[in-house]
């Protein structure tokens, strides 16, 4: 409660010209910290008011350009029973060359241990730096007296050295760069232009007509059977190998001849009407030879193989010559 009392006389007391007016306390600053600078004390007046101690500090503790920082004085005391009520005049914000003086608050706080009371004052001087290097605070004077008299006693705090360092580099400053946002413009036009690009591609893809697929003619599919059937000859299968043979023959007489199968003897002979006589002839020896491989157990020669493979070859392949007035 006593700190608040002083806070609010503080208001009354008389300020000078160029002094800045602080507001009321509202803030809870820390304690000053073990390592602050001490500042000399002036002259105390005799009587009962209190002797004052000062300490000053930086907040934050390394201060970049363009960044805010914090100079925070504490002025502490004891006051006892015959202790006065002081009132105090509230100084400027010190300038200093390279930094700004942007604001200033105080607060004052007290504790009470026995019949001794503790109360501290902080006053909080808030600096813009403007430029890198090394500077320094002045001195700052604080006068104080006891209430209801005259004489001012001074307390001040010597100058307070300060080091900026270089302006750090944020994300947040790239918003306003120029450089950075045409880079930033190009990267998304490109960005852009190849997605269309991409799209437009793809689109054209699909709207362009698939190409045509190639129909295999009979003679092609039943050539494709005869040759996937000598894998079976290769593998030693000889029965395989001449249902092999026997499927492309039929392909071929089905599609090319539209002829249907039928027994050895009506097969020979519609064969031979429709090519050659002697390629019916080759086909009803290879359909002997294949029911004793497959039913009989019959292991052909090689010659017989060649022979009955070329048999099948040539009535899928025969092509029938058109002689000027007819036959063939």
């Amino acid at each position: 409660m006593a700190g608040k009392i002083l806070a609010v006389l503080a208001m009354f007391a008389a300020v000078s010209a160029s002094a800045q007016k602080l507001p009321l306390p509202r803030l809870h600053l820390p304690a000053p910290s073990a390592g602050t600078t001490a500042a000399a004390s002036g002259q105390v007046p005799a009587g009962n008011l209190p002797s004052l101690k000062l300490a000053a500090r930086i907040d934050p503790v390394k201060i970049y350009a363009a960044e805010s920082f914090y100079y925070l004085i504490a002025l502490d005391w004891s006051k006892s029973s015959a202790a006065c009520e002081l009132e105090f005049k509230l100084p400027e914000a010190p300038k200093a060359p390279g930094v700004k003086a942007i604001g200033s608050e105080f607060e004052s706080e007290s504790s009470l241990k026995a019949e001794t009371e503790t109360v501290t004052r902080i006053y909080k001087f808030k600096y813009f730096p403007e430029k890198s290097g090394k500077t320094s605070i002045p001195q700052a004077d604080f006068e104080y007296r006891c209430r209801g008299t005259e004489a001012y006693a001074q307390v001040s705090a010597p100058p307070f050295p300060v080091e900026v360092m270089p302006k750090r580099f944020h994300l947040a400053d790239l918003k306003g760069n120029r450089s950075f946002q045409a880079v930033l413009a190009s990267v998304l036009a490109l960005a852009i232009g190849s997605s269309v690009f991409m799209f437009l591609r793809d689109r054209k893809r699909k709207a362009a007509p698939k190409p045509a697929e190639l129909v295999k003619s009979p003679e092609d599919k039943a050539l494709e059977l005869l040759t996937s059937a000598d894998q079976y000859r290769i593998a030693g299968r000889y029965p395989d190998y001449f249902l092999g043979l026997e499927r492309a023959l039929k392909l071929a007489l089905e599609e090319k001849y539209s002829m249907r199968w039928s027994g050895k003897d009506k097969m020979r002979d519609e064969i031979g009407r429709a090519t050659a006589p002697e390629l019916g002839e080759g086909i009803e020896q290879f359909l002997v030879l294949s029911d004793r491989v497959k039913f009989a157990g019959l292991e052909p020669k090689s010659a017989e193989l060649d022979r009955c493979y070329q048999a099948v070859r040539r009535v899928i392949e025969y092509q029938k010559l058109e002689i000027a007035g007819g036959g063939k």
